[in-house]
């Protein structure tokens, strides 16, 4: 519980965050607030510049453009794409490993690894919420140079 408070403080802290703090009222399984919840247990416990987001480039500042993972495109049945949110280049010696898409506390719903010569962009096949309720993902990007980097994203109908 003492992760989740300090999570919200620092929440609390920035204009766009602060705007998020109503969604924690939901609580429960499945909700944003446990989503986050774990996710900031986890983030909590590493040191930094471990696992890098938006708001916490550490050592890579100036890097998230292309880095940060994002979807591409609306879902169109059961399917959604990721890809970055401006170009990353690809070469032997710096290219995007992997996407991977990553329900609440853990459950892998999707991912795809790539070779230096591929464009870093991936679909997957997932099971999207009931229309009217939202589903909570987290997608990663990997770089085998800037290390990986996470983003959240809701899925709705």
């Amino acid at each position: 519980m003492s992760e989740r408070r300090e999570f919200l403080k620092l929440l609390a802290a920035t204009p766009a965050g602060a705007a998020l703090i109503p969604l924690f009222a939901e609580t429960g399984p499945g909700t944003l607030a446990a989503d986050i919840e774990c996710a900031a247990g986890v983030l909590g416990k590493l040191p930094e510049n471990i696992l890098y987001t938006k708001e916490r480039p550490g050592v890579w500042k100036g890097k998230e453009g292309s880095h940060i993972p994002l979807i591409a495109a609306e879902k169109s049945g059961d399917k959604m794409v990721v890809k970055l949110q401006n170009k990353h280049g690809m070469s032997e010696e710096h290219y995007i490993v992997r996407h991977t898409v990553v329900a609440g506390c853990g459950e892998v719903l999707g991912a795809k690894t790539f070779s230096w010569k591929d464009e870093p962009i991936s679909s997957h096949e997932i099971k999207l919420p009931a229309e009217g309720k939202a589903q909570h993902v987290f997608v990663l990007s990997y770089c085998n140079l800037h290390d990986l980097w996470v983003a959240h994203a809701e899925l709705k109908v």
